[in-house]
């Protein structure tokens, strides 16, 4: 019988050339059943040859930073508190109601519904712009697979584009390269937290094509554009995330806003199995479960006021790391807009051997880092659903981007000794292949131990909630 499926398998991978343009489950299993290990050996050498090295494991004593930590102060947890004493625990309680009028009071909207993450945030946002299977959406390729995924969810064709150059965005030329007769909308993302530089020549653009706009500020919640203004207000709908790694959280979460007071039933609508109040149990469209609980509201509700007090840490994150990796040869910092509070900083090496080698370094020595994104447009879920040609797209500055790039711990705790320490590691990296001469990372002193960011945690709940 074990024979017998691994020739099945492996026929169901030879008929892969042929197979049609929807996703066929059928090839992706018949692999893992000729070889669980060979979901990656019958992927095309175009995506084989781009794909990334496994994530490097720590040294012996395990992660001293961590890439990201979540925030959360003593208030969020009396709130959650007060919600389960209160039998507040549901999305029909008063907390998600609080979470999205804050929302509408930063970003000056009428219209902000709390969702079950990100991704379901964008799902409904798709849904709102009755978008069909001949339609199409111009999104980023360097950005996180949700988008994508989204897209695809509600019968949509994803059309992948590249960054601008010396940019983690695509902008205005780069969308325009990519429109077809068939486009309906654009989903700008901000990568990162860095504000897409030409947002503004966007939402013109979509104004005048008549194109719906979607703020994706998943990883930008906070972040400003050149102009002072916060993204997610330039759009016809904007979503956001509240996962762990946010710079705010209800663990998971996320919410969707939008502009026009309009969208407000209809999305209330497809947030809640497309649910009808006049008629309890009568849905007249398919829509998913996608609300967010009470505890999760209440838990963020009180972080939502810290927001510019957070990225003004980020700020400062950024600045240092630029101050204390200026000059080093073959090494860039990521992108720098006017207002610059990125959600994560990012760096770029020479080539990928160079990245690998530079994230070995600093995991042997604790430091937990990420690669950047992989492109979508190369990701193995289009050769394994069978969309013929996407993975044959070339998008230089994506993929570019993807091979040299990685970022470094950034979240609330760190200080300023924290982004000296790692910067240093990045230093003495880089003086290795110089003579000793020259050398100009003498070694640092750790300034922390192992479990210090949970130590920082639980000094921060065990102090009074502020008034």
């Amino acid at each position: 019988m074990a024979d017998e499926g691994k020739q099945k398998g492996a026929a169901t991978m030879q008929e892969a050339t042929t197979v049609g343009k929807m996703w066929n489950p059928s090839l992706y299993i018949g692999s893992i059943v000729a070889d669980p290990q060979d979901r990656v050996g019958i992927l095309p050498p175009r995506i084989k040859e781009s794909m990334p090295s496994p994530e490097p494991k720590p040294g012996p004593s395990g992660w001293l930073y961590r890439v990201l930590e979540p925030y959360y102060s003593r208030e969020c947890v009396d709130n959650v508190m007060q919600a389960m004493l209160g039998g507040q625990i549901s999305s029909g309680a008063a907390w998600p109601r609080r979470l999205a009028e804050q929302i509408c009071a930063l970003y000056g909207v009428p219209v902000a519904l709390p969702t079950s993450s990100g991704a379901s945030a964008l799902h409904v946002a798709l849904l709102a712009c009755d978008l069909g299977p001949q339609d199409h959406v111009l999104v980023p390729s360097f950005t996180m697979v949700a988008v994508a995924n989204m897209v695809k969810m509600v019968g949509a064709k994803p059309l992948y584009c590249d960054c601008a150059p010396g940019s983690l965005n695509p902008g205005r030329e780069e969308l325009l390269q990519k429109a077809t007769p068939r486009t309906k909308a654009i989903i700008v993302c901000h990568t990162y937290g860095v504000a897409c530089k030409d947002i503004r020549a966007i939402a013109a653009l979509c104004k005048e094509r008549g194109w719906w706009l979607i703020e994706d500020i998943c990883e930008a919640m906070g972040t400003k554009d050149d102009g002072g203004d916060l993204v997610g207000t330039f759009g016809d709908f904007a979503v956001s995330s509240l996962y762990a790694n946010k710079p705010i959280t209800a663990g998971d979460g996320g919410w969707v806003h939008a502009r026009d007071p309009k969208h407000h039933d209809r999305l209330k609508s497809l947030i809640n199995h497309g649910f009808d109040p006049a008629y309890h149990f009568l849905h007249f469209e398919t829509a998913p479960n996608a609300k967010m609980n009470g505890l999760g509201a209440a838990f963020v509700c009180s972080q939502v006021r810290e927001l510019p007090k957070i990225m003004e840490q980020r700020g400062q994150l950024a600045a240092w790391y630029r101050e204390e990796l200026v000059g080093l040869q073959d090494l860039k910092c990521m992108e720098q807009r006017k207002v610059d509070a990125p959600w994560v900083f990012g760096i770029e090496t020479k080539d990928r051997k160079t990245r690998d080698s530079l994230r070995d370094h600093l995991a042997a020595r604790g430091v937990e880092t990420r690669n950047y994104f992989f492109p979508l447009h190369l990701e193995p879920v289009n050769f394994y659903g069978s969309e013929v040609g996407v993975y044959d797209v070339v998008l230089p500055n994506a993929e570019h981007a993807a091979q040299v790039g990685f970022y470094l711990p950034t979240h609330y705790f760190l200080e300023r000794a924290d982004v000296v320490y790692i910067s240093g590691l990045v230093k003495e990296f880089y003086s290795q292949s110089e003579p000793s001469s020259k050398r100009h990372a003498p070694e640092a002193r750790v300034p922390r131990s192992i479990g210090w960011a949970d130590a920082e945690r639980s000094r921060i709940l065990s102090a009074p909630a502020q008034p």
